[in-house]
């Protein structure tokens, strides 16, 4: 009976159980690469990155500059953070990879849990609105008694002023006053439906991420074909039914704003939110094979989230479109006001207009839905690699309770402050993504990162990745300090305040720790430790990591210039690594038809045996 032996002297750093589960061939097949591109999407759809190019928002992002950054920063940043997690198999490898990374951890694991709570209001926001989106006649389109001291026209009268030509200013319409009642005051009955609603954002959010690895991957995929699909078939209505496309399009592509610069811009920010820059970011929860190739699925992902993004702001620019023509708009749009005011208003002007309002708040329900059940879930478990004691469903009960008693004051902060708290996340997490890169690319160093990589799985990152990863942490840095000149120059006080409040917070706690770390490396005299990695760093197997040390690049490119059939252990005259080898010596015979070596013979003679990798399974 045949036997397979396993060389894992070139690529591998799974334990006994994985290998069983994941071998080498996996990593070529589109599974984990398709699994990533579901768990990359679903962790890019923040409420932030639903409208990133019809230049709509006052902080908007140009086209061409998003480009350049999510093809550098963006996909070398994700290709390092996630390389590293299935390296070592963990989500917890800070301490092993650097102490000094350990405050960095802290402070993203700080920021993530932000983060989650901000969405989960927005989420508990697109549910009131989807629910009213079901009304023949929605809370944004009419005006109601108690407001007869003010100024109001409901959605019918500015569209009957619009056909007479009337020029309407925004603040003055039934949706503008019903944004302001729900979301900047304080009345008792708006603030009991808003926390009934968050209540029930979270319970259903501790079912979703107590559910099984698997179960919960099939979700996020459920929800990346609802994305695709809705925005598909939106798109395809709109050229059909609309005359304006052109216009929005060329809208889309305008450069003419790289001249004139009225506004804001904050393209490395919705870089970063898209990325995972600065943020936990993503992980696999056991379910992508360590195999993968990490760029070959983040050039797809990026490629996916642009197309889309792309559609989504088309459709965004013909909702606009069409309010504009009489409308006057004197306010400086956030994303939070644009989908609760702005585009609610906008759809009443078009045919069907039910459909829009329908994939509009659905898309955000199921999509930020997945988003903020990613997010606990990757807080819990890093969270557990603290307390392995206590379950992980108690964990994510805990996070829960906590995440909702913490999501009621988000939900009735003013908008300025909420600005100001945004202003403050996004300086934070380019200061914690910069001091990572620059921890990862200048102290542990890109040339030992780029042999990790040829190590796991073969290859040797070619010039662009390593220029980008020696480049990042510089230009994240003056990302940075850009972001702090325009928080310095901002002029509303309440946004400023909030803002400085939030970055001190963050960056003292990390300072904390970087302290307690340094004291505690200078109590063992041997400070020189606390800037190295250690010896555990690596796959998670003592043999696998003990390989790694021995691990010489070099072979892999020795040159056969006489005829032999062995080179060495690990090269023969083919120069292809023997990663499986049988122990009985394999034969020309028929029973070796199927195997993957038939792919590679070549030439005249077939006297001279090959040396390609043999995949074949375990057979009895």
């Amino acid at each position: 009976m045949g036997h397979t032996v396993v060389d894992l002297t070139t690529s591998t750093s799974t334990s006994l159980n994985e290998k069983n589960e994941y071998n080498a061939e996996k990593h070529f097949r589109w599974d984990s690469i398709k699994k990533f591109i579901y768990l990359a999407n679903i962790f890019s759809s923040s409420l932030t990155n639903f409208d990133i190019f019809s230049k709509v928002l006052y902080e908007r992002a140009r086209f061409l500059d998003f480009i350049f950054f999510e093809f550098t920063i963006g996909m070398s940043y994700m290709c390092m953070d996630f390389f590293i997690k299935q390296y070592t198999r963990k989500l917890d490898f800070n301490e092993s990879l650097n102490p000094l990374l350990r405050g960095i951890s802290a402070g993203i694991l700080l920021q993530t849990s932000v983060w989650t709570i901000i969405h989960a209001s927005d989420l508990a926001d697109a549910m009131r609105y989807l629910i009213t989106s079901f009304y023949e006649v929605p809370s944004w389109a009419k005006c109601y008694d108690k407001n007869i001291n003010t100024t109001c026209l409901s959605s019918r009268d500015v569209i009957v002023r619009c056909h007479f030509s009337q020029k309407i200013n925004l603040s003055a319409t039934s949706a503008h006053i019903n944004y302001n009642e729900s979301f900047r005051t304080v009345d008792r009955a708006s603030l009991t439906t808003r926390f009934f609603v968050v209540a029930i954002v979270w319970i259903c959010n501790f079912f979703i991420a107590t559910i099984q690895d698997t179960s919960i991957l099939k979700l996020f995929k459920l929800a990346f074909i609802w994305k695709i699909l809705s925005t598909s078939f939106l798109v395809v209505f709109i050229l059909f039914s609309r005359d304006n496309v052109s216009m929005a399009v060329l809208q889309i592509f305008d450069v003419t704003e790289y001249t004139n610069k009225p506004y804001q811009h904050s393209t490395a920010e919705r870089v970063a939110h898209a990325f995972g820059i600065g943020f936990i970011g993503v992980y696999d929860f056991g379910t992508i094979s360590p195999y993968m190739m990490v760029d070959n699925a983040i050039i797809i992902f990026t490629v996916i989230f642009t197309a889309v993004a792309f559609a989504r702001s088309f459709i965004i620019q013909i909702l606009y479109f069409e309010l504009t023509n009489c409308m006057e708009i004197e306010i400086a749009v956030t994303p939070h006001y644009l989908f609760f005011a702005i585009l609610p208003l906008s759809t009443e002007f078009l045919n069907a207009h039910k459909i829009y309002a329908l994939y509009m708040y659905l898309n955000i329900t199921t999509m930020t839905t997945a988003y903020v059940a990613m997010l606990t879930l990757s807080i819990s478990r890093l969270l557990r690699s603290e307390f392995r004691s206590v379950n992980n469903v108690y964990v994510i009960g805990i996070l829960c309770f906590l995440g909702f008693g913490l999501t009621l004051p988000i939900a009735v902060l003013k908008t300025d402050r909420m600005v100001g708290l945004m202003n403050g996340l996004n300086v934070t997490a380019l200061y914690l993504g910069g001091f990572k890169v620059a921890v990862v690319m200048w102290v542990y160093g890109v040339e030992r990162f780029c042999t990790d990589i040829h190590f796991l799985l073969g290859f040797r990152p070619t010039k662009f990745w390593r220029i980008c990863w020696m480049l990042l942490p510089a230009i994240l840095f003056i990302a940075v300090f850009n972001r702090v000149q325009k928080l310095i120059y901002l002029k509303d006080v309440q946004q400023k305040i909030t803002a400085i409040v939030w970055i001190s917070f963050l960056l003292l706690t990390v300072l904390i720790f970087h302290i307690r770390t340094l004291a505690s490396y200078i109590m063992k005299n041997n400070l020189g430790a606390a800037f190295r990695n250690t010896v555990k760093y690596g796959p998670p197997e003592p043999e696998d990591r003990r390989r790694r040390r021995k691990f010489d690049v070099t072979l892999n490119y020795q040159q056969c210039k006489h005829d032999c059939l062995l080179l060495d252990d690990k090269i023969d005259c083919n120069h292809l690594p023997l990663i499986f080898q049988k122990k009985e010596k394999l034969s020309d015979s028929s029973d070796s038809e199927s195997s993957l070596t038939n792919i590679y013979e070549a030439g005249p003679s077939k006297r001279r045996p090959t040396s390609v990798i043999d995949m074949t399974a375990n057979y009895g």
